[in-house]
């Protein structure tokens, strides 16, 4: 499969490498040239330098052809917006996006994003199981 990535800190730095790993294709797009340049010293010439919201950027990086496209940056409003470039402008067949702000998961949703991965939620389940876990020690 065909992944294009917006966003190359932790998160999407992390998934582009597991992707290639398990023998998928990538691209990914960042504004950061340091970023970019580590993925393609790590990944081979895999980055786009600019940035995500932009359609000649997301044209560069293959976003017509992606079977998956994955907004990762750390703000919904960039993350919204290339996900919509993705799916209506070149036909992006799955999007997924990162949502910080758990209220704007609903728009999200309602705007056809086809994934919507609310990081708050993530780390709050993850606290409450490791808590969970001390009170079932105290016994």
């Amino acid at each position: 499969m065909y992944f294009v990535i917006v966003g190359t800190g932790r998160v999407g730095g992390s998934l582009a490498r597991w992707l290639v790993a398990a023998g998928h294709e990538v691209s990914t797009v960042d504004i950061c040239p340091a970023r970019c340049a580590e993925l393609d010293d790590e990944l081979g010439s895999v980055s786009v330098l600019g940035d995500g919201t932009e359609a000649g950027i997301l044209a560069r990086a293959g976003a017509n052809r992606a079977d998956v496209f994955v907004a990762a940056t750390g703000s919904d409003e960039d993350n919204l917006a290339a996900c919509q470039l993705a799916r209506h402008r070149f036909g992006a067949t799955r999007t997924a996006a990162l949502v910080h702000i758990p209220e704007h998961e609903r728009l999200f949703n309602l705007l056809g994003i086809d994934i919507c991965i609310n990081t708050t939620a993530l780390v709050v389940v993850k606290i409450e199981d490791i808590l969970s876990g001390l009170f079932v020690d105290e016994g």
